[in-house]
């Protein structure tokens, strides 16, 4: 089995920089979004454009 490197101050900005997301995953950011589900109905209903509805339920990580 191969060893893994160690996490030093050395090897942590390669590290980091690899887990960083890139400014191409982080679009949905732009995106005004809204998290009252009545302000998202009225502001649809005055852009006339379709309601993107997310729920979900239990841990946002997918730890149960």
């Amino acid at each position: 089995m191969a060893s893994l490197p160690g996490l030093d101050l050395d090897t942590l900005p390669t590290l980091a920089a690899q887990v960083r997301p890139r400014a191409d995953e982080l679009r949905w950011l732009d995106i005004p979004w809204e998290t009252s589900l009545g302000a998202g109905r009225a502001r649809a209903r005055r852009l006339g454009r379709p309601m993107f509805l997310w729920a979900m339920n239990g841990n946002p990580l997918g730890c149960v």
